[in-house]
């Protein structure tokens, strides 16, 4: 069962007492058993097992109460390298620079988790991570000849400029000019034909075309071709 502790606190009690249940039977090697409260007879096959995994201490997870911590051993995991990751996934979309710009990347993301504000909607883990290697894989596939460092530079401002509150935006863009230091801040690299749609329906509609809501506008879309979902 993944991400096991999402569950809500009067549900794991119940989901505590029907895994003793199977525990139970396992032990004394009975072929049925019931769960609490229900007269139904299960039949027990001798080669079940249960696994969970869970983030404890992560938002929207719950503690997992002790009676059920207690039937189950616990495996520690480690925290992946994300330098690791970002060098195998930038080499493997086309970047011959991937060792350097791996290193940035992983100092950015480590300073904006120690250094931004401390919002619920911002994420600088690995499905943030991946995302923007999914970008800026497709990028480079489309601007072959373009400079490496600019490419990386544009994705990871266009990724991540959108999320962020007002007053951390000067300090993102600061850490960027500092880990690019030779590279003025690259135009946007927007989709064309939908920023000239965009236009166009504002017009239809007789809208003020104001370029920080055009902007807007235009983050979303990018976005929505990189996440499965948007809250």
């Amino acid at each position: 069962f993944d991400e096991f502790n999402r569950i809500e606190l009067p549900v794991l009690s119940v989901v505590a007492q029907q895994v003793l249940s199977i525990t139970n039977a396992k032990r004394t090697n009975s072929k049925t058993f019931t769960f609490p409260g229900d007269a139904q007879v299960v039949t027990l096959n001798p080669d079940v097992g249960y696994f969970i995994t869970m983030n404890p201490g992560y938002a929207g997870r719950q503690e997992l109460p002790e009676n059920l911590k207690a039937l189950f051993r616990g495996v520690t995991m480690m925290v992946p390298d994300r330098e690791i990751i970002m060098k195998v996934k930038l080499c493997s979309v086309g970047y011959s620079s991937f060792v350097e710009l791996a290193r940035k990347f992983n100092v950015l993301y480590r300073l904006c988790e120690q250094q931004l504000s401390k919002q619920k909607h911002y994420d600088f883990g690995l499905r943030n991570i991946l995302s923007v290697l999914r970008t800026a894989g497709a990028t480079k596939r489309q601007e072959l000849k373009s400079s490496e460092e600019v490419l990386v530079l544009r994705t990871l401002r266009d990724m991540n400029l959108s999320k962020l509150v007002s007053q951390d935006i000067p300090l993102f863009l600061s850490l960027l000019s500092d880990l690019f230091p030779n590279i003025s801040m690259p135009s946007s690299g927007n989709d064309e034909e939908m920023e000239t749609a965009v236009n166009e329906v504002i017009k239809k509609s007789k809208l003020v075309a104001f370029p920080s809501w055009v902007l807007k506008n235009m983050q979303l879309y990018d976005t929505t071709k990189v996440r499965h979902g948007i809250m």
